[in-house]
């Protein structure tokens, strides 16, 4: 072998050694900045967001605006109206008990709230994990995707019998207790024929 040819795969060797190690910190440094973004989101507890929403399924089409304040992981409301601001229905959820007013006034009580949203409104959205999907938190180290940044750009989870697909394709950064954090503008969720979109205009957190 030359000498030429000899030095040629020693320089060859050396750069594809050092692409190797560029990426292997590069991947450290997106697992270690979703870890720390992690730990912020699971800080959120308490938050007022808005925005507007569409529903699709085989059988039908809707769309509205939503306002949702949460108090606390297992306390919250919900607020859907027509585009216009017609009232479509209010919703209350609490440890195992759930409130839901209809538009013209008449209210309807259930433990589980997934059940009461899904037998009053035929709507199936996956309202027991809302606190974490909405900020776009998971721990599912198997189907977790990344960006760059180091935020969840898509998922898959369990909730109930129903497996859920998540896709965030935006974010937008506010600050949360001197701290910069990214929160999902534009998210996507899908089970089987349903598709639940929502694109949020503000986040308020407390």
């Amino acid at each position: 072998m030359s000498k030429i040819k000899y030095a040629f795969i020693i320089v060859l060797s050396l750069f594809i050694a050092a692409c190797q190690s560029t990426k292997s910190q590069n991947s450290t440094s997106v697992e270690q900045q979703w870890q720390a973004h992690q730990q912020n989101l699971q800080q959120i507890n308490a938050f007022q967001v808005n925005g507007s929403i569409a529903y699709m399924s085989n059988k039908s089409r809707n769309y509205g605006r939503f306002l949702i304040t949460q108090q606390s992981t297992d306390n919250y409301e919900v607020k859907l109206t027509t585009p216009v601001g017609t009232n479509i229905l209010s919703l209350k959820a609490e440890p195992n008990y759930a409130q839901l007013i209809d538009k013209n006034g008449e209210s309807y009580q259930d433990v589980n709230v997934e059940n009461l949203m899904k037998k009053i409104s035929n709507v199936n959205i996956p309202l027991n994990s809302l606190h974490n999907w909405l900020k776009g938190f998971s721990d599912n180290n198997n189907a977790d995707k990344l960006d760059n940044s180091g935020r969840l750009i898509s998922t898959v989870f369990m909730q109930g019998n129903n497996k859920w697909a998540l896709k965030i394709s935006s974010y937008t950064n506010y600050t949360y207790k001197n701290k910069e954090i990214y929160l999902p503008t534009i998210i996507e969720l899908t089970h089987d024929d349903v598709v639940v979109r929502l694109k949020i205009s503000n986040w308020v957190l407390r």
